[in-house]
């Protein structure tokens, strides 16, 4: 694997290669990417929209505010990242895992997620709206705090090692969703029952 640390196009990216502190200016052409390791790298591009990436990984790259809508993520690994506000609205995710990164604000709405995991990562205020999900949802240590599941069948998500005060769901779209005893009480009330 070469280690490459320069300023690129995006036409120069080459599979099973390591991008080590490089910026890529603006891609002309549909992105599509595989086998290839992002280490503190740069992106000049804004809008990704209906790009692929394939068996990539991302370490401590930015990509807070860009836009992604109807793009591919297989089996990627996103590590320490700034997912800030990222629009990944109508993509598909299949195998993929986000750990120790800051994804709150972002927009995952009417996304098909397939078998993927966060771990140790911030998802406050995401939307996580009319998602299709196969194979559950994993996670671990992460804050979902007011983050938004309307319209999306929470069967196989599994949330009870992450933590909450505030979801927003409809009380219909509960059923399968896996928490633990304190996080209960956060979402009793939806269901019309009053504690006293």
């Amino acid at each position: 694997m070469a280690i490459i640390n320069k300023k690129l196009a995006f036409e120069d990216i080459e599979p099973g290669n390591q991008y080590t502190d490089c910026t890529f200016t603006t891609s002309m052409q549909a992105v599509r990417v595989s086998d290839v390791t992002f280490h503190q790298c740069q992106f000049e591009q804004d809008n990704f929209g209906g790009s692929e990436w394939l068996d990539c990984r991302f370490v401590n790259v930015s990509f807070a505010n860009k836009r992604f809508e109807g793009s591919t993520f297989y089996r990627d690994q996103f590590e320490s990242c700034q997912l800030i506000g990222t629009e990944f609205q109508e993509n598909n995710w299949k195998d993929c895992v986000i750990s120790g990164s800051q994804v709150d604000y972002a927009n995952f709405s009417s996304s098909k997620i397939n078998r993927c995991r966060f771990d140790d990562a911030s998802f406050k205020e995401v939307y996580f709206r009319y998602l299709k999900l196969v194979g559950g949802l994993k996670t671990s240590g992460c804050n979902f705090e007011g983050a938004s599941f309307v319209g999306t069948k929470l069967k196989g998500v599994d949330l009870s090692q992450s933590e909450f005060g505030y979801l927003e769901v409809n009380p219909d779209d509960l059923k399968g969703l896996i928490i633990n005893q304190f996080q209960a009480a956060s979402l009793i009330g939806l269901l019309g029952v009053k504690i006293k």
